[in-house]
């Protein structure tokens, strides 16, 4: 039988359901909090057993990335490698195989530990090494990890506090292209740096300093920053970086007016046409678990999960 110990672990949980009937569901153990369990499924949905409820469960092994035509096989930690590359921060230091990073708190991604692989030294010393050195940054201790990783575990025993759930969803580029139309109403162009009016629509564009956001935007060697225009008004952007044959689609952002007509696929056609271009041949992003709406719409245009990852904080 599991217990709140195997959060982060791969579970089956067998369960009964409010009709009396039993059955099963398989997935990542998210979360064990007064009695309700949360397991992350791989469609990247979540489903809630009450304890209850549950009849036997146990842990099992990790499930390997699926294999799909077009998509280069790539591990959870390769995935976890290649992600970081596309959205580098300003400051970095290994520690042992993990990677801490700081960008002066703009964004999560930029100011936290990529936690993949082994940090040269037991895990309670790795993590007191992490509170101290965001510490001297004058920012909170944030670990990112699959939720696979063994250390989910033991850092849920230690206090370290789980913060949002993000789904890794990758695509071979040809076949999502195919699935795109082709606007006839709309220009795009696609730019090495974000014009004014691209930053215009960016929505999370962090305002207390917009230079140091940027730069984190402009880091990867090569990328692109597409602005899709109808009658010359900017209504769509997004931002792809290249990493060998991998593009990395973010910021995809629409203007309020502008949503639910089309605009959204429109930019995703332009950035994964130019990431083509380019050389790569499949792509990837990272959605929020809880943005049920996203996952439906890539879903459509042929992004399925590869894997979660978590946050952890620090406690206090």
């Amino acid at each position: 039988m599991i217990g709140p110990r195997d959060v982060g672990s791969r579970v089956s949980v067998r369960h009964r359901l409010p009709s009396g009937l039993l059955t099963d569901v398989l997935g990542h153990l998210e979360s064990w909090h007064e009695g309700l369990l949360v397991v992350r499924r791989g469609d990247g949905g979540a489903t809630q057993v009450h304890e209850r409820d549950v009849v036997a469960a146990r842990v099992v092994p990790p499930a390997p990335p699926a294999r799909r035509p077009g998509v280069p096989h790539a591990s959870q930690a390769d995935m976890q490698r290649i992600a970081n590359a596309g959205w580098p921060a300003r400051e970095t230091e290994p520690l042992g195989e993990w990677l801490l990073r700081a960008h002066g708190g703009i964004t999560g991604r930029a100011n936290s530990v990529m936690a993949v692989g082994d940090p040269g030294m037991p895990l309670p010393d790795a993590l007191d090494r992490v509170v101290r050195w965001y510490a001297e940054r004058a920012l909170p201790a944030l670990v990112q990890l699959p939720e696979v990783d063994p250390a989910n575990a033991v850092m849920e025993r230690l206090g370290w506090q789980q913060q949002h759930v993000t789904i890794v969803q990758t695509a071979p580029i040809g076949q999502t292209l195919d699935l795109l139309p082709v606007r006839g109403d709309v220009t795009t162009t696609v730019e090495p740096v974000p014009s004014p009016d691209w930053l215009a629509l960016m929505h999370d564009l962090d305002r207390d300093d917009p230079g140091g956001h940027v730069a984190i935007l402009t880091g990867p060697p090569v990328v692109g920053f597409a602005t899709v225009r109808r009658d010359g008004v900017p209504v769509a952007i997004g931002r792809v970086s290249v990493e060998g044959v991998w593009a990395g689609v973010t910021s995809v952002d629409v203007a309020e007016p502008s949503r639910r007509q089309g605009f959204g696929q429109a930019v995703m056609r332009a950035l994964l046409a130019w990431a083509e271009h380019q050389g790569a041949r499949a792509a990837y992003l990272q959605v929020r678990a809880l943005n049920e709406p996203a996952l439906a719409l890539y879903r459509r245009l042929g992004f399925l999960p590869h894997h979660p990852y978590c946050y952890r904080r620090a406690a206090g």
